[in-house]
């Protein structure tokens, strides 16, 4: 498993990324999940999720109060889920510091958000996209 802390200056948010989770490391999460403020519902459905150790799955909590976003991807069953996952959850995550800025979900912002995200993520990524050139 890796793991990632992203801050985006410009919303003073906090993205933590976990990623190739698998249920070896739920109990990590579970507790990071936790100090950022989850609810017993969410660290219930989180808990399901990471020690189902289904791959190509993936989560992401935030907490508008204290800015910060954990986002959690799966070991991978392949290149192509990898990516499948890695965009639906920055997707999530652009969303949700979105609306936590009053920024119309409509509009452009979204995705700039995740764009710097994918930005920040890609040295991340590309370990598990390419693990043998790193995607040089």
């Amino acid at each position: 498993m890796l793991r990632q802390r992203i801050f985006i200056p410009r919303y003073g948010w906090t993205v933590i990324v976990y990623y190739d989770s698998n249920r070896h490391n739920a109990d990590d999460i579970l507790a990071e999940l936790y100090e950022a403020g989850a609810d017993d519902a969410t660290l219930r459905k989180a808990e399901r999720n990471l020690y189902g150790g289904l791959p190509d799955t993936g989560l992401t909590y935030s907490n508008a109060v204290e800015r910060i976003s954990i986002m959690v991807l799966s070991h991978s069953s392949s290149k192509a889920e990898f990516a499948n996952t890695w965009v639906h959850e920055i997707n999530h995550c652009g969303k949700h510091i979105a609306i936590a800025n009053g920024l119309d979900c409509n509009s452009e912002s979204p995705s700039y958000i995740a764009g710097e995200l994918a930005r920040e993520m890609q040295p991340f990524a590309a370990r598990l996209m390419c693990p043998t050139c790193n995607c040089k």
